[in-house]
């Protein structure tokens, strides 16, 4: 048996060109979620009548702005949630995001409001400590405060295109506009 003809699989971490052989499951679960948060923006856009390019040979990337652009592109906007991806909101939410400072943000679920700091880079928003309201909520909405906690527990990764922002976490994707944008 000719090696070249029939070549043996190499075993072990390492299997040759291009590092180990097994699936990442890692990269495309990102793959995944990048696709259905392209999908799930651009059809947002639509809805709201904001006009995409088309007939693409290839989906263009989501910009992503510099550091130094950020505290310009977020602070002082307020944004409402219009769709989630992975889960709901327990009660059906909105989810609420207000950047009032480079390094504060206010957020809610349908229940407390919940202030604290934030740290935002290129493509992550690292939320800090929280502190909220204690205001007891009835029925569905009693699950809303600790859905955003979880939520906000990781960083989640952002991504902004015209009135629209986009935070995941590992297991959920919310798509939210600007609310000066939302139809009244």
């Amino acid at each position: 048996m000719n090696p070249i003809d029939h070549p043996t699989p190499r075993r072990g971490p390492n299997p040759g060109i291009g590092g180990s052989a097994r699936p990442r499951p890692i990269r495309a679960r990102r793959a995944v979620m990048l696709l259905l948060t392209s999908v799930l923006l651009m059809s947002m856009l639509s809805a709201f009548g904001i006009a995409a390019a088309s007939a693409a040979p290839a989906p263009a990337p989501m910009p992503r702005p510099l550091p130094q652009t950020l505290p310009g592109m977020l602070v002082g906007k307020s944004y409402s949630s219009v769709a989630v991806l992975g889960g709901v909101i327990p009660g059906g939410g909105p989810m609420t995001v207000h950047f009032e400072r480079p390094d504060r943000i206010s957020l809610g679920a349908g229940c407390n409001r919940h202030l604290g700091t934030a740290t935002i880079s290129s493509d992550q928003v690292r939320i800090h400590t929280l502190v909220s309201t204690r205001m007891a909520c009835p029925g569905p909405r009693a699950g809303a405060d600790q859905w955003l906690e979880t939520f906000t527990s990781v960083p989640l990764t952002w991504r902004a295109f015209g009135p629209a922002l986009v935070l995941s976490s590992p297991r959920q994707t919310v798509a939210l506009v600007e609310q000066s944008a939302l139809p009244r």
